[in-house]
């Protein structure tokens, strides 16, 4: 073998042997980082509130589970003006919900807006002059009626962090309340023992996020009943497929469930959606006992 072949295979291990110290270097690097990081996230775990509170430790284990810690959570029940609106609303939604949507479009016109109620029965027009004189109670409105009282002036004052209310926020006071509603019968007469805890505007970011964003995540509903979770959407608009289908891939497994709720899936058959479950407000609390008598079956034959 020639001198200058000899030289070049030397030069090309000596090549090498510098792209392995120079790979090495990186690895060491990489698991440093690695290592910093599995350690700010352990941290991040130890110190959050909603590990060290008895309460919300299991939910956060749930959500750790899956990726996620939680920034903000609700275990109390929100501001009683909320709930006495909301089933109004849901009673007389027909009317309500409308007349919900122009206020939120029209919120900040400092002239008000003229709405009719020329076509509403007598008896359906005084439910809903009862739910404008409730909102007017808590100082979300002032409005006044035209002579032929067929027509409404209506004014909006509610405060900012009241507005998301009039848009889908009162659907999510009935969830809540239907949800609460049934569970509180199904325990008190199961035969086995049914233990639950409500959450609600469970906010969440993703373990590995390095964004300053407040949430990655914000869930309507949560509860825990034993061990299982159960997660409730609530949508009073339009129904996202899409958001839908990636959060009932992260929440259904393991026994846990992730149930979308609106307000009315008349037009269409909820099946069409399976093995994804789609609930309606209207019938939710029968809907909710059989998912609770499958999961919680009374004997065990």
């Amino acid at each position: 073998m020639s001198r200058k072949l000899i030289d070049d295979e030397i030069k090309r291990i000596e090549a090498l042997k510098i792209s392995r110290e120079l790979i090495d270097e990186k690895i060491a690097l990489a698991k440093l980082s690695l290592e910093k990081l599995e350690a700010k996230q352990q941290a991040a775990w130890e110190e959050n509130l909603y590990v060290k509170n008895p309460t919300t430790k299991p939910l956060a284990e749930y959500c750790h589970s899956l990726g996620y810690y939680i920034v903000g959570c609700q275990i109390q029940e929100p501001e009683s003006e909320f709930y006495p609106i909301a089933k109004k609303i849901w009673k007389f939604r027909e009317d309500a919900v409308p007349f919900l949507k122009e206020l939120y479009k029209r919120h900040g016109d400092k002239d008000g807006f003229s709405y009719s109620i020329a076509e509403l029965p007598a008896d359906r027009k005084t439910d809903f002059l009862n739910i404008c004189t409730e909102m007017k109670k808590n100082g979300w409105i002032s409005y006044t009626q035209n002579k032929s009282k067929t027509e409404l002036l209506v004014t909006s004052s509610i405060q900012k962090k009241n507005k998301s209310f009039l848009n889908g926020g009162w659907a999510e006071n009935v969830n809540r309340y239907l949800v609460n509603k049934v569970l509180t019968d199904y325990s008190a007469n199961h035969k086995k023992t049914i233990k639950y805890r409500v959450f609600w505007d469970v906010k969440l970011k993703l373990l590995e996020s390095e964004k300053d964003n407040l949430n990655d995540m914000q869930l309507d509903i949560v509860v825990q009943i034993n061990d299982r979770f159960y997660v409730f959407e609530t949508k009073s608009g339009t129904l996202g497929i899409q958001k839908w289908v990636e959060r009932a891939e992260i929440f259904n497994r393991d026994g846990n469930r992730f149930l979308t709720c609106c307000i009315d899936y008349s037009s269409v058959d909820p099946k069409l959606f399976q093995p994804y479950s789609l609930l309606s407000l209207e019938h939710l609390e029968e809907q909710l006992i059989e998912l609770l008598d499958l999961d919680f079956p009374q004997s065990d034959a």
